[in-house]
């Protein structure tokens, strides 16, 4: 996983370093903001821990010009300013974790640790998503000549990426026994009975495959 750390104080910068090597196999170091603009330009950073003050910019203009090239990058804030105003824009832009100066040892890699699991648990979705995203002729096989609707569809689709029926309903605003009454409609249009199946089904018609 590849690591970025922004911050002009350079005793600071060696020992952030030095403390979350045995937890990212890359990490990338800058000073300034332009420098950091710079490295978000040309690489895809998995997490960005950043200092809010700068010598010529602050934490989060880096987090608004990373979202226009990588919107899936995890940021931990880091400042010495106690001030909720800045606490609320941070989250505002999506910051994971918004931590004070001085800081521990145990309290960043803590965050840092949460910060990898995160932005693994991104990673792992948008794999997911990329496989079974239902692509458009399989979408109209599905509704031509399986009479799936497109809320089955977007079910099929959801069910897929996130496994677990509560999240689903979560997520599309159904019961629990909402989607498993729409899951076993599903099941008996394609002749399946699982969701291993369902899997084999989709990844089969987004490949082009006829249903046997």
């Amino acid at each position: 996983m590849k690591l970025l750390i922004v911050e002009d104080e350079e005793i600071l910068l060696e020992k952030y370093t030095k403390y979350l090597s045995d937890y990212y196999s890359e990490i990338n170091n800058a000073n300034t903001y332009h420098d950091a603009i710079k490295l978000i330009s040309t690489n895809k950073y998995d997490v960005v821990l950043v200092d809010y003050n700068l010598p010529d910019g602050n934490g989060l203009d880096i987090i608004k010009a990373n979202k226009s090239v990588n919107q899936s990058t995890i940021f931990v804030m880091i400042t010495a300013y106690s001030k909720e105003r800045l606490a609320i824009e941070s989250l505002n832009l999506g910051v994971f974790r918004y931590l004070e100066k001085p800081l521990e040892k145990d309290s960043l890699i803590e965050a840092m640790k949460a910060a990898l699991l995160e932005s693994r648990n991104i990673i792992t979705t948008e794999s997911l998503t990329s496989q079974f995203l239902v692509k458009e002729h399989a979408r109209k096989i599905l509704k031509e000549e399986y009479f799936v609707t497109d809320r089955e569809i977007e079910i099929v689709e959801n069910i897929l990426i996130h496994a677990k029926n509560k999240i689903v309903g979560n997520k599309l605003s159904l019961s629990d026994g909402t989607v498993r009454n729409h899951l076993s409609n599903i099941y008996q249009k394609l002749h399946i009975e699982s969701k291993d199946e369902l899997k084999q089904c989709i990844l089969k018609l987004n490949n082009g495959e006829e249903l046997s």
